[in-house]
């Protein structure tokens, strides 16, 4: 078979490997977060603008920076279907971050076989699987990064700027990178690209110029992000301040998607890449060894912004997607590790062999019953949901009272004819006033703090009613426990 047919096989197997899970995934799974069902709202808004041509710049301005959903919207201006476009799309950069991790481990280690498992180990991963059919920013923005460090050690200096700059106008976290790049090219050539670095300072100037065309303040942006930091803490005092606790669910979380495995890696690789560099006498070993380094860079920087933003309450909450940037980093570092450490250390090979395969696979198996349990919490509350678009009269000027994203955004019915505890008065004849005001006719319960009614009418989490709310549906989560209750609401009409 001749040597180009051989290559386009090889890597057709890769991308179907990669890609045949993530596009099932996206079409019968649910997103992995609420947040998704915003991400997919706003994609539906600027689709339908670009549609009607009347998009503007400002249309952009939002809570999040707008990449992703543009590229979403552009896709779904051609094809329709936006829910599905925006879990369909950030598969295929899912697909594209396991080829990477591929081509960043060949560069390392030299070694197809350590790279195919690499591939393997990501590919097959459960839980970023489920979140690159997710339609959220965090595989897309991953992508962008990997691709940046990719070019980087290549040399491509305008590339990787290029890839760095995309990430920054899909997440805000890439800004740190904006010296990081000229500082990098500086250690390796002693110069420093001024067309990469007009690239790069480009989404943080793009963005304050949006935020100033749209709203009149050039960081209006953060100024809402730390109005609603501010109202999570104060609706759940306990984020605030640590507890043994929550830092174990938080860190277990963030080992979760990231792999004990891949951080003992790179941890151990940082200090062999450290002593090599200097030490290596030959010109390929010490050229894969900075190369390990670079990418090991970017493995502790992601992960010190992590941790950083989660010890001073920027980020209180760790959730296991979060990781995942950090396990598409430092997977190359796994076998380039191994191997370091068994060329000088022979007698340790097949005892460390078996040490990561074990540790591989009880992550793996985690994931898989964490992502399962999350599936089927949601289908629980898509139970709810499809009640509510059965009985629910869209065209009554009736609302429902819900504090849970995803009932709101599977159930089809428009956010108008929705309210929460966002905006509900937290005393217990205002909130009933409130609730006749509005006309609800429906209220979806969970007991979560923040959550007003949980607050003032605890009785309804058992499904006991009462004279003005009537349980209509009760739906449970056994995994990841979760009760969901559907109340009607009586006696308070207008």
């Amino acid at each position: 078979m001749p040597a180009t047919a051989k290559h386009f096989r090889f890597w057709l197997t890769l991308i179907l490997v990669a890609g045949v899970p993530r596009i099932l995934a996206a079409f019968l799974l649910p997103n992995a977060f609420g947040d998704a069902y915003a991400y997919i709202s706003e994609v539906s808004v600027l689709s339908a603008k670009l549609n009607a041509g009347t998009f503007s710049l400002t249309d952009l301005y939002g809570f999040w920076l707008p990449l992703y959903q543009l590229i979403c919207a552009v896709v779904s201006v051609l094809v329709g279907h936006p829910y599905y476009v925006a879990k369909v799309v950030s598969a295929l950069f899912g697909v594209g971050i396991c080829l990477l991790v591929y081509e960043l481990s060949l560069r390392l280690t030299e070694n197809r076989t350590a790279s195919l498992l690499a591939f393997a180990l990501i590919a097959l991963s459960p839980l970023h699987i489920f979140n690159s059919a997710s339609a959220m920013t965090d595989i897309p923005h991953a992508f962008f990064v990997v691709a940046g460090v990719y070019f980087i050690l290549k040399k491509s200096w305008v590339a990787a700027a290029v890839m760095i700059a995309l990430a920054g106008l899909t997440r805000v976290d890439s800004w740190m990178l904006i010296l990081f790049i000229p500082a990098l090219q500086f250690i390796e050539e002693r110069r420093v690209s001024p067309v990469a670095c007009a690239i790069l300072l480009f989404p943080p100037l793009f963005w304050f110029y949006v935020s100033w065309k749209a709203t009149g303040d050039w960081l209006a942006c953060f100024t809402v992000r730390k109005q609603y930091m501010d109202w999570l803490l104060t609706v759940n005092p306990g984020l605030a301040s640590f507890s043994l606790k929550g830092v174990a669910r938080d860190a277990g979380a963030l080992l979760l998607s990231m792999d004990l495995a891949v951080l003992a890696a790179c941890l151990v690789g940082a200090w062999l890449a450290l002593r090599r560099t200097e030490f290596s006498a030959a010109v390929r070993d010490a050229a894969n060894t900075r190369a390990a380094l670079v990418v090991n860079l970017f493995f502790l920087t992601f992960l010190s912004f992590i941790v950083f933003a989660y010890l001073t309450h920027k980020q209180p909450i760790i959730f296991p997607r979060y990781g995942l940037i950090n396990f598409a980093l430092g997977l190359p570092l796994l076998p380039w590790t191994f191997l370091k450490l068994t060329g000088s250390k022979p007698h340790w090979r097949r005892r460390l062999w078996r040490a990561i395969i074990v540790v591989c696979l009880l992550n793996a198996s985690i994931q898989l019953v964490y992502s399962v349990g999350f599936i089927n919490r949601e289908y629980k509350f898509g139970t709810v949901a499809a009640h509510l678009r059965v009985q629910f009269d869209q065209n009554s000027g009736a609302r429902i009272f819900n504090d849970e994203g995803t009932v709101l955004a599977v159930s089809g019915i428009p956010p108008e004819n929705f309210l929460s505890s966002a905006d509900a008065p937290t005393e217990r004849e205002a909130f009933l006033n409130y609730l006749k005001e509005k006309n609800v006719v429906y209220l979806v319960f969970i007991d979560r703090v923040g959550s007003t009614p949980a607050k003032l009418f605890p009785e309804l989490k058992h499904g006991a009613g009462n004279e003005l709310f009537q349980p209509v549906l009760h739906a449970r989560s056994e995994f990841l426990p979760e009760d969901i209750w559907l109340y009607r609401v009586h006696g308070l009409k207008k």
